[in-house]
């Protein structure tokens, strides 16, 4: 099984953009600083990095915080999801220099950035990157681009040796004569174009490095709530130990780990606020926490290696056979063991962990209530059995 980085890339960023409620920010961003980095004559091993540290600049932007996204201007939170961002990719079997890019992308040429680094402190790349961004986010994409290009490059020039590098900005004003820049960032396909730029050697995961990466994502989910800190690295184990009392090959289990590691991913779309909440929440709110499953579903089946098995096993946790379940009233047909096994060691590890509005049950308790839900058609006895071997 090999995985290719740029498709985790690609899916992981777009989960991020809906998050922060901005369309293919990080494909435009990847895409600004590629043309820049080809502009400034840098070496196919630098662009490579930047590729990479590009899409995953957010990475540390676990839950839409508005102020944030529509700013940039609160160097606090910039420095936070920064130093998130790092501490991820450090956990990744990748080039060190992705994370050290990814972590001072909010600097600036003066030192008025983040972690107060100037221009000869902060990498090169990552000063290539901080401009990509702030061009994004100044462009009004609900506006034609050729209203927009004489009050941008004013701007740009205007910040030149204080916000912005001017090696870059010359760079950057070179690149905005050319209609092709911007028709290709106003294009609906553009994440298309921009994987089309992707290295010729590019970056695959093997299962072992896959297993880490998943986990990583994990720990930066669980981690938006401090009562599923350890959730989705417990279910993980829970469902691997039961692939291995069923007898599966080593590779199936590795992937059914994988699906448990990643079965919240869709969790990235729900604030905070809402994943906290200690009273009951409103209609709205169940409604955007039923979300979740839908998008782990839509963005693991962006990747061609997970689609036809990982995609369904972590997407159809919260679905039940009795078709009540959500968010696509699945039942008994449509649902394998291996997706009812996720769903039933969900259940167990939810019941077992505190949360904001009640404390965690013992074992004996939540498996009496997993019990009853066999019973009355929720789940089958096949995984509820497995369950119980997998705790006990």
């Amino acid at each position: 099984m090999k995985i290719s980085v740029g498709n985790l890339l690609s899916a992981i960023s777009h989960l991020i953009d809906i998050a922060q409620g901005r369309r293919e920010h990080a494909p435009k961003v990847t895409y600004i600083s590629l043309q820049l980095s080809h502009l400034l004559g840098l070496k196919p091993v630098e662009k490579k990095k930047i590729y990479y540290a590009a899409f995953f600049h957010d990475i540390g932007i676990t839950v839409a915080d508005k102020k944030f996204i529509t700013s940039h201007i609160d160097l606090n939170l910039a420095k936070n999801h920064c130093l998130l961002g790092y501490e991820f990719l450090q956990k990744l079997p990748l080039d060190r220099d992705i994370a050290e890019f990814v972590k001072y992308h909010h600097e600036f040429y003066n030192g008025s950035g983040a972690f107060g680094y100037d221009h000869l402190t902060t990498p090169f790349a990552s000063q290539i990157i901080n401009l990509a961004d702030q061009i994004d986010i100044t462009l009004d994409f609900s506006n034609p681009y050729y209203q927009q290009i004489e009050e941008i490059t004013n701007w740009v020039l205007k910040k030149k040796g204080v916000l912005f590098n001017p090696i870059i900005v010359e760079a950057f004003l070179e690149l905005a004569q050319k209609d092709r820049f911007w028709l290709d960032l106003y294009n609906p396909h553009l994440r298309q174009i921009v994987m089309a730029l992707s290295p010729e050697d590019e970056v695959y995961f093997d299962i072992e490095q896959m297993l880490k990466f998943s986990e990583a994502i994990s720990l930066l989910i669980d981690n938006k709530s401090p009562f599923t800190h350890v959730h989705s690295q417990e279910l993980s184990q829970t469902v691997y130990t039961i692939a291995k009392i069923m007898g599966l090959d080593s590779e199936m289990a590795n992937k059914l780990k994988i699906a448990g590691y990643l079965h919240d991913i869709g969790k990235m779309v729900v604030p905070n606020e809402i994943l906290n909440k200690e009273g009951k929440l409103t209609k709205e709110e169940f409604y955007i926490i039923k979300s979740h499953p839908y998008y782990t579903k839509l963005i693991l089946s962006q990747i061609p290696a997970f689609k036809d098995d990982i995609a369904n096993w972590a997407g159809n946790h919260h679905e039940r056979i009795d078709r009540s379940g959500y968010p696509e009233k699945l039942g008994k047909d449509e649902l394998s063991l291996l997706d009812r096994i996720v769903g039933i060691c969900d259940v167990y590890q939810a019941l077992i962990e505190d949360r904001p509005y009640r404390r965690g049950l013992p074992q004996s308790t939540a498996l009496s209530i997993i019990s009853d839900m066999v019973k009355n058609g929720l789940f089958l006895e096949e995984e509820f059995l497995l369950l119980k071997r997998a705790v006990s």
